[in-house]
């Protein structure tokens, strides 16, 4: 397991994407305590080894490129930048970059996990579930959640089970998310879209974070986050699930942040 960082830090997928270039390449970036936290490249017509976690859902959120996701039996997943895909416990999964370029997707995965377990696809196809409506799908894109939810502000959980929540948030340019802490429990985030600002306060620096990079944010800071520029943006927000306290100024008995 990757050391739990006690302070912020910001990922620039893109500068390491760009080091790195055309793959295969992996490169571990962090743990949160529950997750193991990378960047996987594959070139074009790469396959991952089939398998299957039985003990929890895996996902991964796509930062470039196109790729097929065989999720169980069912319909083969076609994958674009910005999507996320859920395979869940029990459900073996095979990945292939399609189309010219290089793909990377952010996997999420438990930590401990391994591609042990295998299983082959059934003979016969099952019918793609019925299930419109986050949480949880197999296939989440930002077009088809805008098109359920509308125009900003909103929050909508995309995952939510023993291991994680993910709520993707969608802002207009100049709205706050009211400042901010939780002692008992890390958070970070994945810029899908958009400019942003992370104000820690008056004794850390205030971090730029655009499309593409990661904040990650030790538990006990107080945070207060803007929507800069002149567009819309996306932010994908990844807690525990236990539902741990989440104070504000103001609140009664609340635990001074960490300075």
């Amino acid at each position: 397991m990757l050391p739990i960082s006690t302070e912020p830090m910001q990922i620039r997928t893109s500068k390491i994407i760009d080091s790195k270039g055309d793959g295969p390449w992996y490169e571990a970036l962090f743990s949160d305590g529950r997750n193991n936290v990378g960047l996987i490249c594959d070139t074009p017509g790469s396959v991952n080894d089939d398998h299957y976690h039985p003990d929890f859902n895996e996902f991964w959120i796509i930062l470039k490129g196109s790729l097929e996701f065989e999720i169980g039996d069912f319909p083969t997943i076609h994958a674009h930048k910005g999507d996320v895909v859920l395979a869940p416990a029990g459900e073996r999964h095979l990945i292939r970059t399609i189309g010219n370029e290089s793909s990377v997707r952010l996997h999420v995965s438990k930590i401990g996990s391994d591609h042990a377990s295998r299983k082959d696809r059934g003979n016969q196809t099952a019918p793609y579930p019925t299930q419109k409506e986050p949480p949880n799908l197999l296939h989440t894109t930002l077009d088809s959640v805008i098109e359920q939810l509308g125009e900003p502000q909103w929050v909508t959980s995309i995952i939510k089970d023993s291991l994680n929540t993910a709520n993707l948030v969608y802002s207009a340019p100049g709205t706050p998310h009211d400042a901010h802490w939780h002692p008992e429990f890390d958070e970070w985030w994945t810029i899908l879209k958009g400019e942003l600002t992370w104000d820690l306060g008056e004794k850390r620096p205030v971090y730029q974070v655009t499309e593409g990079d990661i904040m990650y944010l030790p538990r006990g800071l107080k945070h207060h986050i803007l929507t800069q520029g002149s567009e819309t943006s996306f932010r994908l927000a990844i807690t525990d699930s236990e539902g741990l306290h989440v104070f504000q100024e103001g609140d009664e008995d609340a635990p001074p942040p960490r300075e």
